[in-house]
């Protein structure tokens, strides 16, 4: 794996503990603290609470390159929920293992989106009044292929605004699209959302490993 890491933490012994991590593994070069951010591959930093969230909103205007990691320290899943809703790539938490650590390094640099099985587990747990996973998966046969495709975007990060110049609409029909996928889902809420696509998500691999 090659790729030049950016830390963007304030915790001094969590920061030295990913920078003896990541320096012993050949082709990742952890980037000085006062280099810019768009030479980095993968920035990763802390999301301890709302105020964190503002690098996320800052680092859209900075860079469109790099592939932001957080590190959860908090139980709080409205956090995640957050994040997700924003231009994120992963979500780990901070007592990860240095193989998930760096499996979701990996991962996120390949262009895909990673959450951390326990966080997916939490969200699953919170919110089992949205029923098991075949019956999720039962509801996601309710969206149409419009709709599915904009469900994967907003789980992706992206903004309505972006949604509809991505699929040649008005910004007003992607609203209106999200309330008929949160409809027919059954829930009324971005965290129960949320919640269903993390499922779904985890059945749909689940059925593809068992085949």
């Amino acid at each position: 794996m090659n790729a030049n890491i950016k830390l963007k933490i304030q915790n001094p012994l969590l920061k030295t503990g990913l920078q003896a991590l990541l320096k012993k593994e050949n082709g990742i070069v952890v980037l000085r603290d006062e280099s810019y951010d768009e030479l980095a591959d993968v920035c990763l930093f802390e999301l301890n609470n709302e105020d964190d969230l503002r690098y996320l909103d800052q680092i859209d205007s900075i860079s469109l390159r790099s592939r932001n990691l957080a590190i959860l320290s908090s139980n709080d899943l409205s956090l995640v929920t957050q994040a997700l809703g924003k231009r994120i790539a992963g979500i780990i938490l901070d007592n990860a293992t240095a193989d998930e650590l760096l499996f979701a390094i990996e991962y996120i640099t390949k262009g895909n989106q990673y959450v951390a099985p326990k966080i997916s587990l939490q969200f699953i747990e919170k919110l089992g009044n949205l029923g098991s996973s075949t019956l999720f998966s039962s509801k996601m046969e309710l969206l149409n292929q419009k709709e599915r495709d904009v469900l994967e975007l907003i789980m992706g990060g992206h903004a309505n605004r972006d949604i509809a110049y991505q699929l040649f609409t008005t910004k007003r029909k992607i609203e209106e699209i999200r309330k008929s996928i949160m409809r027919k889902i059954g829930v009324d809420n971005n965290l129960s959302l949320s919640a269903f696509y993390l499922n779904q998500k985890l059945f749909h691999n689940d059925h593809l490993s068992t085949h």
